[in-house]
């Protein structure tokens, strides 16, 4: 009978289909991975494959795909069912103890060659997602494959698995691999690996296998070394290169000779292409009679090629650093700091090992008092005059600086007017100016004298004293609230315009801070304000201090065009 006439004997027919469900518990991963010898830290591994992108350990891709066999139609009485062509693509990672069906359908039937071609999909049962798919070839010759004369045991205990010897797992990252680079292994079948993929098979189809699909002789009617040499591309992707960062993306697979049992072969890759961009790399294989020299197989795999799982700084590096703020030997600039807030900024830096440059505008004798008083406590720190808002005066405190101290690390902007009540319809414009001009010009101007400064540097920090008044205005302070919302309005342009040349540019916010600034606020409104605060109290200007050396130092390097609210609590929120 020819095979055309077996062929219609067994109702072949395009679009013919088959089920078959199955579980692949985790014990059955490790006896795969004896088989093939493919101990991927992913398949393997619980600790590593935790640190993944998978955050588990995730089945073989190439195991459900061996499990083809088991599709009612390709058994056909009186042929024998050679693979000829496979190819798959991996969707979904495959979770241990999850159903999963193979489906497969016949998409074509070549009479006159004994062929037929099949699509299949693995699918997760539960999740009703698609976690692989792929196409197949098959052969068929009239007979039976003759039994293993050699699968006694003494026969088949020379070797643990398919592989000879098997490879060490690789650890190959992206810049370690070159287009060029080659891997591979020996490998021979036994009578002893057909019978591990057929107890496989056996084991996760479970109750639901019909026994006809496991006939006495079944090795004889499927040839099972084409299924086994396809699942050490697993190997070789998991194992050789790139190894434990492999994520197996797809694979084709064409047979052009015939692989026996027992013979000797070798599987070698090649790195074909390599896209550092996407991180995937595509080898050639080939399966080659280690005797003739004859390539019986050949093919091509694409496999993205994992980042090494992060580690997190090891305790004795966090504890070098914990204490080191990165301010010691710093240069830092204070504007309007000879009394308020910017005193006690100036002075909590020259607590943390900097030298401090107090500015001031009118108040000589309180910035040397403040000099003093750090100086006479082991610190630094000298008195430069100049008025922020006229550059030429602003580039000469710098230059002073740079003369004194040779650099400029951090610039808080602090300098202001006052914060004096005045009705809007008795205001005048350049009232308003003049808060604009110390306030926003004054900090513009610092900033283009300092930033310069900076880049010749390498980087640096500068901080913006703003107020909770930009969100929430009080009556009766719009040339405030105009200037503050300017100072906003450059810190969030110099953050951007600046955070690739190392620069950070953050804002803090207070509310009302006790200081002579707001003097004029009656005792019985701080009362108020601080009894509406949900932390019971108004701000400090220590408080103001702490938000600046943070922001100042190196615990807030990855941190630019932020604000630092200092409110106790209160609005704005976030």
């Amino acid at each position: 009978m020819s095979i055309s006439q077996r062929f219609e004997q067994a109702a072949m027919k395009v679009g013919i289909s088959s089920d078959i469900e199955f579980k692949i518990p985790g014990e059955m991963i490790a006896r795969f991975a004896e088989l093939t010898g493919d101990f991927s830290s992913l398949h393997t591994d619980a600790q590593f494959a935790r640190r993944t992108i998978y955050r588990r350990k995730v089945v073989h891709g190439v195991l459900p795909v061996s499990f083809l066999p088991l599709l009612d139609f390709l058994l056909v009485e009186g042929l024998v069912c050679i693979p000829e062509e496979i190819s798959a693509q991996f969707v979904q990672p495959i979770d241990a103890d999850r159903t999963l069906r193979l489906h497969g359908v016949i998409e074509s039937i070549d009479n006159e060659n004994g062929r037929i071609a099949v699509n299949f999909s693995i699918e997760d049962v539960i999740g009703q997602v698609i976690c692989a798919k792929g196409h197949a070839v098959f052969r068929y010759v009239a007979g039976r494959f003759s039994g293993d004369e050699e699968s006694g045991s003494s026969a088949t205990n020379h070797f643990q698995c398919l592989i000879v010897e098997p490879p060490k797992e690789s650890e190959f990252v992206m810049d370690r691999i070159s287009k060029g680079d080659k891997d591979g292994f020996q490998f021979r079948v036994d009578g002893r690996a057909i019978s591990a993929i057929l107890g496989i098979m056996g084991e996760a189809a479970g109750d639901g296998c019909d026994p006809s699909r496991f006939p006495i002789g079944f090795d004889r009617i499927f040839h099972f070394p084409h299924l086994l040499a396809m699942t050490l591309l697993s190997t070789s992707v998991g194992m050789c290169c790139p190894g434990k960062y492999a994520t197996f993306l797809d694979f084709h697979l064409r047979f052009h000779g015939f692989l026996d049992k027992w013979t000797r072969y070798s599987l070698a890759g090649e790195v074909i292409h390599v896209s550092r961009a996407t991180r995937i790399i595509k080898k050639s294989i080939s399966i080659t009679d280690t005797a003739s020299k004859e390539v019986l197989v050949s093919g091509k795999v694409n496999v993205l090629v994992n980042e090494p799982p992060v580690r997190m700084p090891p305790m004795q590096s966090i504890r070098e650093n914990a204490t080191d703020m990165g301010l010691k030997d710093k240069v830092v600039v204070v504007t309007g700091a000879s009394r308020g807030i910017g005193e006690t900024i100036a002075k909590m830096f020259a607590a943390f090992g900097s030298a401090v440059a107090v500015n001031y505008l009118f108040g000589k004798d309180d910035a040397e008092r403040i000099v003093g008083e750090i100086n006479s406590h082991g610190g630094k720190s000298i008195a430069v005059q100049g008025d922020v808002s006229d550059p030429a005066q602003v580039r000469r405190m710098v230059e002073n600086v740079l003369k004194e101290y040779g650099a400029v690390h951090v610039l808080v902007n602090n300098a202001v007017r006052d914060f004096h009540p005045a009705k809007f319809l008795g205001l005048r414009w350049d009232e308003v100016q003049k808060d604009i001009d110390v306030v926003a010009r004054g900090a513009f101007n610092c900033c283009q004298e300092v930033i310069p400064v900076m880049l010749r540097q390498g980087g640096g920090k500068i901080i913006n004293l703003s107020t909770v008044a930009t969100e929430i205005p009080p009556p009766g302070h719009l040339k405030y609230v105009v200037a503050k919302s300017a100072l906003v309005g450059l810190t969030r342009s110099l953050a951007a315009e600046f955070a690739s040349r190392n620069i950070q540019v953050n804002m803090i916010v207070p509310g009302v801070v006790d200081t002579d600034l707001v003097s004029h606020i009656s005792q019985v409104n701080k009362m108020r304000i601080a009894q509406e605060t949900p932390m019971g109290r108004i701000a400090t200007p220590v408080d103001v201090a702490h938000a600046a050396v943070f922001l100042a130092s190196a615990f807030s390097s990855f941190t630019t065009g932020q604000k630092l609210l200092v409110t106790g609590g209160g609005a704005p929120y976030l």
